[in-house]
């Protein structure tokens, strides 16, 4: 199923505090502005959407912009997708809500101008597109992580919705991915259990640093074992990031420098 281009989109209660934020982990605005209350950042491959007082539900959404709302709308039911809005709408755009088995909002939105109500930033949509983003190694690679309360009844939602599971095997943990979004599913793994922002095998030294010099604060300092090195943060709002590489991931030529590394006591 063609969902669209994704973003995790996230509520916040001061945008230009989430900004600044994010801007310190290294993000780049995309679109948007602080003066509509929503703005659109990446870096690498991890795209997020900032929005102060629009959400509604007031929490955590997946986005998924410009698929066709009414053919998606139509397929869903005919899978026994239950709609909690929609498809709704008018020619300034449609739209359509839905929820996974946890509760977590998925909304499908096809808008032919953005910001129609701020002149300042009305632009047009950008087309639809499929290309995924490269992930920044520096940061590393970005899953949207969702913990679950029976990870088989929520990976057979997600294949419904056209995601592929990308490892055969799993237990209590899977991930998943459709076009440009890549999600994980944790049953009884995630600490906090609410759904956290991962970003697997990047520098964790060079993260680490940011976060001290830049003053962002720990919720969990560095921590260093033998299967790998991890910390987490979390932003304005609470939301969890979490910054894990893991020995068992790492490409053979990453594991000989590091391991170079460690014998000179440099990190």
């Amino acid at each position: 199923m063609d969902l669209g281009y994704f973003e995790t989109s996230l509520d916040v209660q001061d945008i230009r505090r989430s900004v600044a934020f994010y801007e310190a982990l290294g993000f780049k605005q995309l679109d948007g502005g602080v003066d509509v209350r929503t703005v659109s950042m990446v870096r690498g491959d991890c795209k997020l959407a900032l929005y102060q007082g629009y959400l509604d539900p007031a929490g955590t959404q997946l986005i998924f912009w410009q698929g066709d709302i009414e053919a998606i709308g139509r397929e869903l039911v005919a899978k026994g997708i239950a709609l909690e809005r929609g498809p709704m709408g008018d020619d300034k755009g449609r739209a359509l809500m839905f929820r996974d088995p946890d509760g977590n909002p998925i909304f499908l939105i096809n808008m032919p101008v953005r910001y129609v109500n701020d002149p300042g930033y009305e632009r047009e949509m950008p087309a639809y597109r499929r290309a995924t983003p490269k992930p920044d190694m520096q940061i590393g690679w970005f899953n949207l992580s969702l913990p679950t309360a029976d990870i088989h009844r929520s990976v057979a939602f997600y294949q419904l919705l056209g995601f592929e599971l990308m490892s055969k095997d799993y237990d209590t943990d899977a991930t998943l991915s459709n076009g440009d979004c890549r999600i994980s599913l944790y049953q009884g793994h995630l600490d906090p259990a609410e759904i956290q922002l991962i970003f697997w095998q990047g520098h964790i030294d060079v993260m680490a640093k940011t976060v001290l010099d830049r003053g962002l604060g720990f919720f969990r300092p560095l921590k260093r074992a033998d299967d790998g090195e991890a910390f987490m943060l979390k932003d304005p709002d609470g939301h969890p990031l979490y910054f894990i590489n893991m020995v068992k991931y790492r490409r053979p030529a990453d594991r000989d420098k590091r391991a170079a590394a460690a014998a000179n006591n440099i990190t």
